[in-house]
């Protein structure tokens, strides 16, 4: 694949990526827990049932292929997709945790994630763990920015959570990071929050 053609590849990732900040937005702004909750299962089990039906029917195969393939990484054509695990890690964080921490930990996972790939990808020059420094450090930064806003007044615990996180999201695991950093960034923020 052509340096250009993975850019627009990770672009068009990246803007579906983002448009789930729509759901802890909503949660934040909008609309109570047990509405964005219900919104969100209801959004898991359909992805969930697509992820299914593309599995064991060749004709969804070759739809969910046609309109979602190009957005698609290699792994993703035998397992499921990244979106899945957005909204199925949704789910269990909006479930486990306050909104407090539910939003940022959200937030983390959409905003955080998509600046390290658009920096690290096309810029990312030097190795870190499994990403780039670069990608590393985007971010980072996006993450300090997130919790000093959700959770000011905690500079030190936020700037140790952003840490963990980072070097989470670098490290090479065979479990998605959609799935992961969300849970991940609500289980150290719940720690945080009792120190």
């Amino acid at each position: 694949m052509a340096l250009s053609e993975l850019r627009l590849h990770e672009l068009v990732r990246k803007v579906i990526h983002m448009s789930s900040s729509a759901i802890p937005l909503l949660y934040w702004f909008l609309l109570e827990r047990e509405i964005i909750l219900r919104g969100v299962i209801i959004l898991a089990t359909g992805f969930l049932l697509a992820e299914y039906l593309r599995m064991h029917s060749p004709l969804s195969k070759r739809l969910f292929a046609k309109v979602f393939g190009s957005a698609l990484r290699p792994h993703e054509h035998q397992h499921l997709t990244g979106a899945t695990y957005v909204f199925t890690g949704a789910v269990l964080c909006i479930f486990l945790f306050p909104r407090e921490i539910a939003v940022p930990s959200l937030l983390i996972l959409s905003i955080s994630d998509t600046f390290a790939a658009l920096v690290g990808i096309p810029y990312g020059k030097h190795k870190f763990l499994a990403k780039s420094v670069e990608g590393s450090t985007a971010f980072l930064l996006v993450t300090i920015l997130i919790l000093n806003v959700f959770i000011p007044g905690a500079f030190w615990l936020n700037l140790g959570v952003a840490i963990l996180l980072t070097i989470t999201e670098a490290f090479p695991m065979d479990m998605d990071d959609n799935f992961v950093i969300p849970i991940l960034s609500g289980i150290l923020l719940s720690i945080a929050n009792i120190l």
